[in-house]
């Protein structure tokens, strides 16, 4: 007999009463019904000769052959054998003798695989962005589950090792980031003196003796109390300033969040500094809609740029800093924002009601 390896590419008997792509080099996974067809004896004619004289006369087809199965080359027809059929697609019916059918399709798409490489495509971006982080921080967890069963479901497997992989590196990444913003905020607060006040009330509450205040940072307590309408502009007493310009109506993209009262406006909030030292802001605004906790929208698709993540970057003297928030507010007629451009300084107010 030939080699068996030589066989071309098509559906054969693999002796184990069914059929098996051969794909020209080994067997493969994809199976069909063997046909009727497969297994009739040939007639003369149909060899083109006398059936008497072929070798193969007294066999089945590839009688005689291993049957090693998909691992191996058994049941592959040899080199020049013509007394068997091949089939055109599972379960069709006979393409011809010695005539190989076309290959069975390729793996198909794993949609949930997809799905998981997305999802934690879009939790790694939110993770590694401070103040939003709990975002990405509830997308990761499920990105990792769909991309653990998106594995055990047929389809391409790189979309779900690649969702997994991403899901992973985004939690290290998000807890990183997380810890740096942290310590920072904590830093800011110590270097503030706010623990060391609130040390020396509970000392003068406990004994009736008042001590020494901690030493004041430049600008602190000068915001205390001051209510201001949105469009002016804000100076503590180191020479830093804020702005927050009045709401306009504002339009959340596809990829927007918080987007859930009656009405949708953006603000343009501005941090001047003016002082002879770098500042390094820490903005944590709120707002309040007619005796209604407004909603914070982020949205990383607006038009223009992403909505609603506050600066990290620190701001160097006689330099300034310009972002927007979005928020989704009940009454857009009674509006009353809180903020300062880091926990070193106090709180002012911006507001659009009458005083």
């Amino acid at each position: 007999m030939g080699d068996p390896t030589s066989a071309p590419a098509g559906w054969y008997d693999d002796g184990r009463g069914q059929q098996r792509y051969w794909d020209g080099a080994q067997w493969t996974e994809h199976t069909a019904p063997l046909p009727e067809a497969a297994t009739r004896p040939y007639d003369a004619a149909e060899l083109g000769s006398d059936r008497s004289s072929s070798p193969y006369a007294d066999t089945t087809p590839f009688a005689g052959l291993p049957t090693g199965g998909p691992a191996g080359p058994g049941g592959v027809p040899p080199a020049g054998y013509e007394g068997h059929r091949t089939y055109g697609a599972y379960g069709g019916a006979a393409a011809g003798p010695g005539v190989p059918g076309p290959a069975p399709d390729a793996e198909g798409t794993n949609v949930l695989g997809i799905i998981a490489l997305v999802v934690a495509a879009v939790g790694f971006v939110f993770a590694c962005i401070p103040f939003v982080q709990v975002v990405g921080f509830i997308l990761l967890p499920i990105a990792f589950v769909l991309a653990i069963v998106a594995l055990f479901m047929k389809g391409r497997k790189w979309p779900a090792i690649t969702g997994l992989i991403l899901s992973v590196v985004g939690g290290i990444v998000g807890a990183i980031v997380f810890a740096v913003v942290a310590f920072g905020v904590f830093g800011q607060i110590v270097d503030s003196g706010v623990i060391q006040d609130e040390i020396d009330r509970q000392l003068e509450e406990e004994f009736g003796e008042p001590t020494a205040p901690a030493s004041e940072e430049p600008g602190a307590g000068a915001g205390e109390g001051q209510v201001l309408a949105f469009g002016e502009t804000m100076v503590w007493s180191n020479g830093v300033s804020m702005i927050v310009s009045e709401p306009e109506p504002f339009t959340p993209s596809d990829l927007s969040a918080g987007a859930d009262q009656a009405v949708d406006l953006v603000f343009t909030l501005t941090i001047t500094n003016d002082s002879t030292e770098n500042v390094q802001p820490v903005v944590f605004s709120r707002l309040a809609s007619g005796g209604t906790e407004a909603t914070r929208i982020f949205d990383v698709g607006a038009e223009g740029g992403q909505v609603g993540i506050p600066p990290t970057t620190a701001i160097l003297p006689g330099s300034s800093i310009t972002w927007s928030e979005a928020w989704s507010v009940a009454d857009e007629a009674s509006l009353t924002m809180q903020t300062a451009p880091s926990f070193e300084y106090e709180d002012v107010v911006f507001t659009n009601v009458p005083q």
